[in-house]
């Protein structure tokens, strides 16, 4: 059987998550990944479609990487095989896949597959193709720009982040909070998290988040 090693960072932190799209996957363990940092400046179209679209509402955005040669990311990394992998791939297709090299504890380096930040231009054209797939997957839902720079995180799916991040130990977490940012680039998550009242209790919350109904 062959295998692809699949990178995750965010939601992909939870094994079973994980296994929720790639049942069969192997070797869930974690990793870090130089010269990346995490932000939320994806619309999170599945968030919309089982919450309805709200123009005033910013909090709709998903984490994805952005190189940065100033970080290093502590992620997981598996196994998915061949077959699952397509699946994968449909859940996250609205991202760019690139090919990354991960650091094992034991100093040993590996490559594998990351969801990186796309562009909507470049989306439309490579990964719709036509007006009508485009409308299917996104425009039906909502109607402005995917990648933007004003969103705010998805509360119920940063919870689960968060708490995908502390199940690994506080080094896990404490890299999460401090390399990961909002959609303008700058704002540090560990910030943003201590203005919101909803959030700064997250550890006691039981978010009810996965990516299938």
């Amino acid at each position: 059987m062959s295998f692809i090693n699949v990178v995750g960072y965010g939601s992909l932190l939870s094994e079973a998550s994980a296994r929720e799209t790639v049942p069969g996957l192997e070797d869930f363990r974690l990793v870090r990944v130089k010269n990346y940092k995490r932000l939320f400046n994806k619309v999170g179209i599945v968030f919309i479609q089982r919450n309805g679209y709200d123009p005033e509402n910013r909090r709709v955005g998903s984490c994805v990487t952005r190189f940065d040669p100033n970080y290093e990311i502590i992620c997981s990394l598996f196994r998915s095989p061949e077959d699952e992998f397509e699946a994968l791939y449909e859940r996250e297709h609205r991202f760019k896949w690139v090919q990354v090299e991960c650091t094992e504890g034991n100093g040993s380096v590996v490559t594998g597959r990351m969801c990186s930040e796309y562009n909507d231009v470049d989306y439309r054209i490579n990964k719709c193709v036509t007006e009508s797939e485009y409308y299917r997957r996104v425009g039906q839902h909502y109607p402005g720009k995917i990648w933007r720079d004003d969103v705010l995180p998805f509360p119920i799916y940063l919870k689960f982040c968060l708490r995908a991040a502390a199940s690994h130990g506080g080094e896990v977490l404490e890299n999460f909070l401090t390399t990961t940012f909002l959609a303008d680039g700058i704002t540090p998550l560990k910030d943003y998290i201590l203005t919101e009242p909803d959030l700064a209790q997250w550890q006691e919350d039981e978010p009810e988040y996965t990516y299938k109904r």
